[in-house]
């Protein structure tokens, strides 16, 4: 018998979810006819239990049934997204009716969401749906009180060449656009081949699916045990009601309405929080990976906590720590209609809200509580801080939790803090949860997901000459021709000395902006993708961009540019602004860059969007800033975000980030994974530091006495600059002043403080004022900084952008394994003990590896050639790998093949037989030896040699493109490999045939 889809997966499958608590029933046995979406005898039923006004009359279901058919109905003419999240909102049971003779609405409730045992399950297959001649098959659906919440597609696992994927386009582009109405009600889709698991929701593209799982089980779990834990933990009825409740939105997005459903991380974390709120917690610290949906995240956590009653109607705090994510959040928030939700805009306006007690969802940001004192003591107020690493170790955090006293804190961050004196983990963790962290979600997880994707880095340091000598000297005479003292030479030796001064130079920025555009022609715009170029500062900035366009207009490409920078300070030059952008312009080109073959290509920032900005269709980050930690760490995962090309089908393999500066160091340190005892604030005892800073404040102020605080004249600041005369005395002032300064801050905002706040202000302004200015410097570089600029560049010559174009693989997790057991093994010459994640290996460090191994064998062994071929192979991947734009992992795992086929070929040199390793050059050969060895009876007297020969020669002859496709071509290779199976007395069915044609129809 065939292992086909029925008798494996699907049979398996249906048996499973019977294990779970759905009721099977054959398709055959249903009450309903193939042209039915509904069971109606069973949504009858449901209808009469859960709606008393039903149950006390059963003929009003004559009124409520047209409704809910109606509704299923219009699917096929609103719309099947408008219609599912109309249905959606009758299971929730949010839609009322009034029954004819009664005065009032009542829930008309076809699902109870809170007592499963008010619902019946029921699990088909083979389930029929369409008119007679144009219907469709299911392969599995599960209904809830007769309502279809969920198709599942099943394919077979011993067909390579049809996968889960494919089951998921047969839902996604022929199942739910032919027939909606099956449709209107689901909660989601699925598909397996039993070796992989893919869940979607209804309008979403087959290719955005994802997997479920557990943040408990390793990260790596795959095949037949993964699909097990996915539909285990899925597809039980409590799983499909909750999603069904509590993680379904709806979003207004420009192509149209968009069905949002979660991630398992996302799931796990919200059933934390709530966890931690109903058992009286205080606290707990999110940390998931960028790009993985945390503000999607806050909105399911704050429907399950406005829906559960032991809250206690709460109100649930979005708090932000920029203008344009309140924006952002805000507007996604307001189009997947999060109920009960209000924007605090101003300090006043969240004032106003917290003391009128209003309940539901208020999002702002962190410096709205400045100064605000305390505005609402109630327990069952939820704050969830985004991006929680940042801004919440200072004053404003402290004052949040003075404005709210007992309310409950979540942190969410991708990247929390742990050094000097800021941890993270310690402010929003609870030491009841293992390492300070109430749940997590990986990058190692996220990309064995799919949920985001790798992140190479591309090493191209810019190299030049500096002819310092000669630099020297002319500076001399120009300090000469000034007639500098040795202060003002100082002035322009450190300012001219800066690492902005080498990136200012012309000819540098014409050959960075050169590789940039060659790089981004060969390798990112044939995939239909976009650019972020990240320059020193707003001058390099526009230089950069005044460059770029320079070279596309002087080629004559399709490219254009965009700045996003900050503009409007009084400060600022006027050619700046140009680039000036209100929040509305700059949402404008955020939503244009994300377009498909829409401008810009190319966005060129100093800091803007390096956090906080989500772009799928970005490829590529041009590095040529020096950042450091979670700044790094959240620009480089800017190109994280899965995307597929709508246009072309192309799917973004890595997001890449090419570096000019040479940060390697600065991003392993980066994508190290912070320690949650190493740092913070230590423990102190704040009631003993208040004594320390009232006597350190007394005598600060001591040397100031007499002075009339309350005298804002300015004849009152120079007697107070009188007492400090002199450099020796403004030393210890400073000094003074920096430790009583330093204690404010630790214990700031404290009621004991606020006696003392004016004199605190009054000596800072002080000290401000006794600070030495820097016009005179500025006056000095105005004049003659533009010469010095000229003396370093006019000295620095050969400038060039150098590199091996190769990949550094940042994170790739069956990528880092492989080479670990290689090199556990000796097959790789790596360390074995080396952390392949904190000290990543790059591509050019293998090849230089495997081709110094292969060399030295090639002179040991007089030039065999055997190890010449390998030595070839190898240097022909460098050179492809260099110039194309395919995924580097694809030539990683093609220069480990030659690692494993070295070694192979030193084994066989060292019994003697060097000559037999030509087999192992053909990579199908040596696979077809392997399979023979392993699986040829063992008192079978064979020459395997000849039989993988004639294997080989045999099937190259008969097989032709697209053979495994053509039941002709498939039924020739089977007949051909038996007869050579039959030549040499080999079983002609069994594990020897299996294997080897199941190669065989991957690789020939």
């Amino acid at each position: 018998m065939a292992f086909d889809e029925k008798h494996t997966v699907q049979d398996w499958l249906v048996k499973r979810l019977v294990g779970l608590g759905w009721t099977y029933e054959p398709a055959t046995h249903l009450q309903r006819s193939n042209t039915d979406v509904l069971i109606e005898e069973d949504l009858m039923e449901a209808l009469v239990v859960l709606n008393p006004a039903i149950g006390a009359d059963e003929e009003r279901l004559d009124e409520a049934l047209p409704r809910i058919r109606g509704a299923v109905t219009a699917a096929s003419t609103d719309g099947l997204v408008v219609a599912n999240e109309r249905l959606v909102t009758f299971m929730r049971g949010d839609v009322n009716h009034r029954y004819i003779g009664t005065p009032h609405d009542v829930p008309l409730r076809l699902v109870d969401v809170d007592d499963l045992a008010n619902n019946t399950y029921v699990v088909s297959d083979e389930v029929v749906f369409g008119p007679p001649g144009d219907e469709r098959r299911y392969d599995v659906v599960l209904f809830i009180n007769g309502l279809p919440v969920v198709v599942i597609e099943a394919k077979t696992p011993v067909k390579s060449s049809v996968t889960w994927l494919k089951g998921a386009k047969d839902i996604a582009d022929v199942y739910a656009p032919e027939g909606p109405s099956f449709f209107a009600p689901n909660v989601l889709c699925a598909s397996t081949d039993g070796k992989e698991f893919h869940y979607g929701a209804i309008g979403q593209p087959a290719t955005e699916w994802l997997m479920w799982g557990s943040t408990q089980d390793p990260y790596d779990l795959d095949g037949l045990p993964r699909v097990e834990r996915s539909v285990d933990l899925l597809l039980t009825p409590q799983s499909i009601l909750s999603i069904l409740r509590d993680f379904t939105l709806f979003e207004d997005a420009e192509s149209g309405k968009r069905k949002l459903i979660p991630r398992y991380p996302q799931v796990e974390a919200v059933e934390a929080i709530h966890e931690r709120v109903i058992s009286g917690g205080d606290r707990g610290l999110i940390w998931h990976y960028q790009g993985t949906g945390k503000t999607l995240l806050m909105g399911f956590a704050a429907v399950r906590l406005l829906h559960d009653p032991e809250v206690g109607d709460p109100t649930v705090l979005v708090v932000l720590d920029r203008l344009d994510l309140v924006e952002q959040v805000a507007r996604q928030f307001k189009t997947t209609g999060l109920p009960m939700l209000k924007v605090a805009e101003t300090t006043a306006q969240l004032s106003q809200m917290l003391r009128d007690d209003h309940r539901g969802i208020v999002v702002t940001t962190i410096f709205r509580f400045e100064d605000a004192g305390v505005l609402n003591d109630r327990q069952n107020i939820i704050v969830m801080v985004d991006e929680a690493h940042r801004t919440q170790e200072g004053s404003l955090g402290e004052r949040m939790r003075t404005a709210l006293p007992n309310a409950r804190f979540f942190g969410l961050t991708g990247t929390p803090i742990s050094h000097k004196d800021k941890n993270t983990f310690k402010l929003f963790g609870s030491d009841t949860d293992p390492g300070y962290v109430l749940n997590t979600y990986s990058m190692e997880r996220s990309i064995a997901d799919g949920a985001s994707v790798p992140v190479h880095v591309e090493t191209r340091l810019v190299e030049w000459h500096l002819d310092k000598e000669a630099m020297e000297a002319e500076f001399d005479a120009l300090a000469q021709e000034e007639d500098l003292t040795e202060e003002e030479r100082d002035v322009l030796v450190r300012k001219g000395g800066t690492v902005k001064t080498v990136l200012l130079n012309p000819d540098r920025i014409t050959a960075v902006c050169t590789d940039i555009l060659d790089h981004f022609t060969a390798k990112v715009a044939p995939l239909g993708m976009k650019a972020q170029v990240v320059a020193y500062d707003r001058d390099l900035v526009v230089l950069y961009e005044q460059e770029l366009n320079r070279l596309i207009a002087e080629r004559g490409l399709d490219l254009t540019t965009q700045v996003v920078m900050t503009v409007g300070g009084k400060d600022d030059k006027q050619e700046w602004k140009t680039y000036e952008l209100t929040r509305a312009q700059e949402a404008v080109v955020k939503r244009e860059f994300n377009k498909v073959g829409q401008p810009p290509t190319f966005l060129v920032v100093t800091a803007k969007l390096l956090t906080g900005f989500d772009a799928p269709i970005e490829q590529v980050m041009y590095l040529d800033r020096p950042l450091t930690r979670h700044t790094l760490f959240q620009a480089i995962t800017r190109t994280n975000r899965r995307f597929t090309n709508p246009v072309t089908g192309q799917e973004k393999h890595n997001g890449l980030v090419v570096d000019y500066i040479g940060l390697g160091p600065a991003i392993a340190a980066a994508l190290k994974a912070a320690d949650p005892e190493a740092g913070g604030k230590r423990p102190v005892d704040v009631a003993e530091l208040i004594p320390e800073f009232l006597a350190r404040l007394a005598q600060t102020f001591q040397r100031f006495e007499g002075i009339d605080l309350v005298d804002s004249s300015y004849e009152a600041l120079m007697a107070a600059m009188e007492r400090i005369k002199g450099q020796e005395e403004k030393a210890r002032f400073w000094r003074d002043f920096t430790g009583v300064q330093t204690l404010w801050e630790l214990l700031a905002p404290r009621d004991e403080l606020d006696e003392h706040e004016p004199l605190y202000k009054w000596l800072a302004q002080v000290y401000e004022a006794s600070k030495p200015g820097k016009a005179s410097e500025d006056i000095l570089w105005e004049r003659l900084g533009a010469k010095t600029l000229a003396l370093v560049h006019g000295h620095m010559s050969n400038i060039k952008v150098t590199g091996t174009g190769l990949e550094e693989v940042i994170v790739d997790p069956d990528s880092i394994e492989r080479l670990r057991k290689l090199a556990e093994q000796g097959e790789l010459d790596i360390d074995p003990e080396r952390d392949l994640l904190k000290d990543p290996v790059t591509l050019e460090e293998v090849f230089d590896t495997i081709d110094a191994r292969v060399q030295r064998r090639l002179k040991e062994s007089g030039g065999h050639e055997v190890y010449k071929t390998l030595a070839e192979k190898i240097e022909r991947l460098r050179k492809q790998a260099a110039q194309s734009a395919s995924d580097t992992i694809e030539f990683l795992k093609k220069a480990l093949d030659v690692a494993k086929t070295a070694v192979q070929a030193e084994r066989l040199e060292e019994d003697g037989d060097l000559d037999a390793a030509v087999t192992l050059l053909d990579p199908n050969i040596g696979a077809l030896t392997q399979i023979v060895n392993e699986y040829k009876p063992a008192d079978t007297p064979v020459i395997v040699d000849d039989v993988v020969r004639d294997i080989d020669t045999i099937v190259k002859q008969v097989s032709y493109s697209g053979w495994t496709q053509d039941q002709g071509g498939d039924r020739t290779v089977r007949k051909e490999l038996r007869q050579v199976l039959k030549k040499y007395r080999l079983p002609l069915t069994g594990d020897l045939f299996d294997r080897a044609y199941a190669y065989i129809r991957e690789n020939y």
